[in-house]
C-alpha cells in the first residue's frame, strides 16, 4: 500500500494519457466552458461522444474546498481535459474556476493573479498539443430577450458566424461584458497564435440551461465539428426540466415573500433559498 499523500498546489497536473501520444494526434480544436452554462454544454457534449477519454485532471488550492459527486463517488474539485479521436477535439471543463468567483465574492488580489496564470498555463499546453482553435462557451442576460449568440472575435478571423449569431464589436460602451476565463484563456491564446472566439448565448432567466444547447449548436455550426444534437438534447432534458421547475418554484417564493405581511408590517420569513 502506498504511503505519498496526494498533494495539490496552486495548480497540480495529472495525466491519464501519455501527453507525446496527444500531440501525435494532432486534434486542432478545443471547446471549453468555465460559468456555469458552458460547463453544462462541455459535459452534455462530453456525455454524447461514445469515445471521449480524459487526457488530464488539473486540480488546485485556489478552487474552493468542496467536492464534486460522480454517481456514488466523491473527488476532490478540479478540472479536466477530454478527448474524442473520432471528433478529433478537445472538450475542457473548468469547474474550478466556475466555482472560484461565486465563493469567494469579489475576487481577491491573489485569486486574481492566479487565474492570469491558469489561463497562461493552459495556453501553454493548448500549443503543446497543437490546438489550432480555441471556442468557449457561456451566456448573457440581455435587456431584451431575443434568442441570439453573440459571438467575440479575439484575433482577424474570417471565420463564418452562426447563422442568426451576432458579432460583439465595440461601440462606445460595451454591450456585453466578457469576464474571468472567457476572456483570458482566448486573449492569451490568440496572443500566442491561436484562432480564439466567445460564443455567448442569450439567457431567457437565471441559469436557463437551454442556452447551453443553444451554444452548443452554434459551436457545431461555426466549427464544423460533427455534433448528434438530438442526443444532446436527451441528455440535458432530465437536468432542464428539473432547473425549470425549481426557477418557477424561486420565482413563486419570491411573489410570495413580497406580498406575505405580517398585522404589524413586518414581512414573514419565507424560506426562498434555491439549491441549483
Amino acid at each position: 500500500m502506498s504511503t505519498d499523500v496526494f498533494e495539490v498546489s496552486d495548480l497540480t497536473l495529472l495525466w491519464d494519457v501519455d501527453r507525446e501520444l496527444l500531440k501525435r494526434l494532432r486534434i486542432p480544436i478545443m471547446v471549453a466552458g468555465f460559468k456555469i452554462t458552458g460547463n453544462a454544454a462541455t459535459y452534455y457534449l462530453k456525455e454524447s461522444i461514445e469515445d471521449a477519454e480524459r487526457a488530464f485532471r488539473l486540480y488546485s488550492h485556489f478552487f474552493p474546498p468542496v467536492t464534486t459527486v460522480d454517481g456514488d463517488k466523491f473527488a476532490i474539485i478540479h478540472e479536466e481535459l477530454w478527448f474524442s479521436r473520432t471528433k478529433h477535439l478537445y472538450i475542457y471543463r473548468g469547474e474550478g474556476t466556475e466555482r472560484l468567483q461565486g465563493y469567494r465574492g469579489v475576487l481577491s488580489p491573489d485569486a486574481s493573479a492566479f487565474l492570469y496564470k491558469y489561463a497562461m498555463n493552459l495556453v501553454r499546453i493548448c500549443k503543446d498539443l497543437g490546438i489550432r482553435e480555441i471556442y468557449t462557451l457561456g451566456s448573457v442576460t440581455p435587456v431584451r430577450y431575443e434568442g441570439a449568440v453573440h459571438v467575440a472575435f479575439y484575433s482577424d478571423s474570417h471565420k463564418k458566424i452562426p447563422e442568426g449569431a451576432r458579432r460583439i464589436e465595440r461601440r462606445g460602451v460595451d454591450a456585453f461584458f466578457i469576464e474571468g476565463e472567457d476572456a483570458l484563456l482566448p486573449g492569451f491564446a490568440s496572443a500566442s497564435g491561436i484562432e480564439c472566439y466567445t460564443l455567448m448565448a442569450e439567457e431567457r432567466h437565471f441559469l436557463d440551461l437551454r442556452a447551453s444547447i443553444t451554444a452548443l449548436e452554434a459551436f457545431r455550426e461555426m466549427s464544423g465539428i460533427d455534433i448528434d444534437m438530438e442526443k444532446v438534447r436527451k441528455i440535458a432534458k432530465s437536468d432542464i426540466e428539473q432547473f425549470e421547475k425549481r426557477i418557477k418554484e424561486y420565482q413563486r417564493r419570491l411573489m410570495d415573500s413580497s406580498s406575505a405581511t405580517t398585522g404589524t408590517g413586518e414581512r414573514h420569513r419565507i424560506g426562498s433559498s434555491i439549491y441549483l
